[in-house]
């Protein structure tokens, strides 16, 4: 599988991350849908409830509950005075279907390689800032798994890739981090001495 996996990492042209291979991020539930993911912290991080924030038939995103529960503490000050916050928000492949619309590079479209890559990805963990002033989000890491939610070094990869918020240009991201920014801002408050 790792060898399919490379395929696809191989057309993302960012620099290697750092990254240990035995750190498990994910812990499949049934179905293969998340049952914890590995949150933001020291060590990698604690074990979280992921909570859904998009869905459609082929692909769900999701953020730890730490965005909830602890992470206004962290994010809520710099929101507050620039309208930014960092995330991780991590996606369940449910078919290949996303996977071969915007993976796969034009010409390659039924290559076997690049089909069998996109069947054996199921996850993906990416770091995310986003800037809700200037209306953009700025994708800083990307991790590529298998079924066995364990990231591979060669999969993950820092970007230095900036979007528009729009939900034109990426309806999906834009639904999932409007979810996120009001999830915040209801954290926000509740607790307006942050």
């Amino acid at each position: 599988m790792r060898r399919i996996l490379v395929i696809l990492a191989v057309a993302l042209v960012f620099p290697a991350v750092s990254l240990s291979q035995d750190m498990e991020l994910i812990k499949p539930g049934p179905l293969g849908r998340p049952s914890l993911v590995r949150g933001e912290g020291e060590g990698g991080g604690n074990w979280e409830a992921p909570i859904s924030v998009y869905s459609n038939p082929d692909i769900e995103l999701f953020v730890s509950e730490n965005l909830t529960l602890g992470g206004v503490y962290w994010d809520g000050p710099s929101y507050k005075k620039d309208g930014t916050y960092a995330t991780y928000i991590y996606t369940f492949y449910k078919t290949d279907h996303d996977c071969r619309v915007h993976r796969i590079p034009a010409g390659h479209e039924r290559d076997l390689k690049w089909l069998q890559a996109c069947a054996e990805l199921r996850y993906n963990r990416r770091l995310v800032q986003v800037d809700t002033r200037k209306k953009t989000i700025a994708i800083r890491q990307v991790i590529l798994m298998g079924s066995d939610g364990f990231p591979h070094p060669e999969l993950a990869h820092n970007s230095d890739t900036t979007i528009p918020l729009d939900g034109a240009v990426n309806p999906t991201l834009f639904h999932a981090v409007s979810r996120i920014t009001g999830m915040l801002e209801a954290e926000l408050r509740r607790h307006p001495e942050l």
